[in-house]
């Protein structure tokens, strides 16, 4: 078996935009680029199977049931080539080994997947460094040549690094979940209001708890704490952040949060006026994006208090570069090349006026072009997501019967497709055809884990099932136990529950119960889902 070791090139460096004071903005050197959204759902093929596989891994580092961020991922059918195809047939291994190289580089984008990770782990990414390796043995098997042991290792910052660089001290992680636990706090404050008073809330807090530092945004200092989102809500008004943990704060109380409207924010790097810049672009209920630029909002900035929050923009350069004109401030934003086609085909366009809130305006209703589902029931927005995404479609051509009841394989295909369709090979605990609508979900849940031999996909599925399948599609992640009478500590769902708890999947079916052996009705099954991937 011959291997290899790769040590990827320092990923970007760290970004610090300096907070002018006055009419200009200016930034300085730097860069690193994260965005908690969509990324990685625009990943395919091998990059979307090792994509899964870290972001399974760093949430449970994040969590603090794993420490060693050494990540091995699962050998892949997809990188398992004949000999004849690979063109090394005969060959010697020094000729196999060059075609075993070349056809990874050409099935795998480590560095697209790294990047869509970091743009989907504003918070679980809280201890990286600005370094990753991966490394992978080369193997000849009868006719066959295959990728195996690929292992991609994130080297820990210091500040958070336990007995070496690949293992994150637990104590630093219960630190990190603390901080957490103030961004959920935050949120909870203003879930009642309107998205555009949510958004401006959470601007409004960002500044208050942290200014920026200057200090660290100069050349020489360790990229660590300040460009993270824990200095921001771990409640000491001595630790600040430069512009990358403005972004990525923001970015998480936005992902923590369930918007009456159809919002979604990104976070984005390149320059502004040329120096090294991170922000924040959001979509708002118009389906238009504006400039959510926090850190030059913050006091003493050149775009306080909000010059430069759900702003507009002149564009040029086919949406690469957009233009702040304003007689007070003004800047030229430019993505960096690695955000083309990270969120959207080409660039995130700016809307060319800013967002305009009117407080009298009726929040948004849905309109699913269902018959039987009501523009305000709880699940209109999560039907009109998963029909949609292709998560599900309606019963008839004006219904989607949301209140009949779900069955175990068509919650299981709801879900392998919210997961995006990957291959599922090998061992089935049922009789298959492969012509059962459910056949390609159960072989996949079957080889990660999530269901055993007693699984019966005409079964009705209940609430305990249900989030149970969530649960372990996301790699079963620890969360803080959650108290309802009804869900003892001891039962192999409870994890499942507190973990949807906690990730805002449900809240319970009332109070102070949960209902674990309710049957579960289409409209809870998409609901749940909605929470769990929106």
């Amino acid at each position: 078996m011959m291997k290899k070791h790769v040590m990827a090139a320092l990923l970007a460096l760290a970004l610090a935009i300096g907070m002018l004071q006055g009419a200009a903005l200016a930034a300085k050197p730097g860069g690193d680029r994260v965005q908690a959204g969509q990324a990685g759902s625009r990943l395919t093929g091998v990059d979307r199977e090792v994509y899964r596989v870290l972001r399974e891994e760093v949430a449970k580092i994040a969590g603090g049931s794993r420490s060693s961020t050494a990540i091995r991922i699962p050998d892949l059918d997809a990188l398992s080539w004949g000999l004849k195809e690979l063109g090394a047939e005969g060959k010697d291994q020094q000729t196999v080994v060059a075609k075993l190289d070349e056809r990874l580089e050409q099935a795998l984008d480590i560095d697209r997947v790294y990047t869509a990770l970091s743009a989907d782990c504003p918070y679980e990414l809280y201890w990286k460094d600005l370094r990753y390796s991966w490394s992978y043995d080369r193997a000849v098997r009868g006719s066959r040549g295959e990728i195996r042991n690929l292992t991609v290792s994130i080297k820990v910052a210091q500040a958070y690094r336990g007995d070496s660089d690949t293992v994150v001290s637990p104590g630093k992680a219960a630190q990190a979940k603390r901080a957490a636990d103030s961004a959920r706090a935050i949120v909870e404050r203003y879930k009642e209001l309107p998205d555009y008073e949510k958004l401006e809330a959470y601007r409004r807090e960002i500044c208050a708890l942290v200014s920026y530092d200057a200090d660290a945004a100069k050349a020489g200092v360790p990229y660590g704490d300040p460009w993270q989102l824990v200095y921001v809500f771990d409640g000491d008004p001595s630790t600040n952040v430069v512009c990358e943990g403005y972004a990525k704060a923001f970015q998480y109380l936005c992902d923590l949060t369930r918007f009456d409207g159809d919002v979604t924010c990104y976070t984005v790097s390149g320059t502004i006026d040329g120096g090294s810049h991170m922000w924040n672009v959001v979509r708002m209920e118009d389906g238009q994006n504006y400039m959510a630029d926090v850190t030059n909002c913050d006091d003493g900035a050149a775009g306080a208090p909000d010059k430069l929050f759900l702003a507009g923009a002149s564009v040029a350069e086919g949406g690469r570069v957009h233009t702040v004109s304003r007689p007070e401030c003004g800047a030229v934003y430019a993505y960096g090349q690695d955000q083309q086609g990270l969120f959207a085909d080409g660039w995130l366009t700016l809307n060319g006026e800013d967002y305009t809130y009117d407080p009298a305006a009726p929040r948004p209703v849905v309109n699913t072009g269902f018959a039987d589902v009501d523009s305000d029931a709880y699940y209109a927005e999560a039907v009109a997501w998963a029909v949609g995404d292709g998560i599900t479609q309606g019963t008839g051509q004006t219904t989607f019967s949301p209140a009949d009841l779900c069955t175990h394989g068509e919650i299981l295909t709801f879900l392998w497709r919210a997961e995006g369709r990957p291959e599922g090979q090998g061992w089935s605990p049922i009789p298959l055809s492969g012509e059962e609508f459910y056949a390609q979900a159960v072989c996949w849940a079957a080889q990660k884990g999530i269901i055993g031999q007693d699984f019966d996909p005409a079964a009705h599925c209940t609430r305990a099932d249900a989030v149970g399948y969530i649960w372990a599609a996301f790699g079963r992640p620890d969360a803080p136990a959650c108290a309802f009478g009804d869900v003892p500590a001891g039962e192999a769902y409870a994890k499942a529950v507190a973990w949807a708890v906690d990730r805002g999947v449900t809240n319970g079916d009332s109070g102070a119960t949960f209902n674990p052996d309710k049957t579960c009705t289409r409209g809870e099954i998409v609901t749940f889902l909605y929470r769990a991937y929106h």
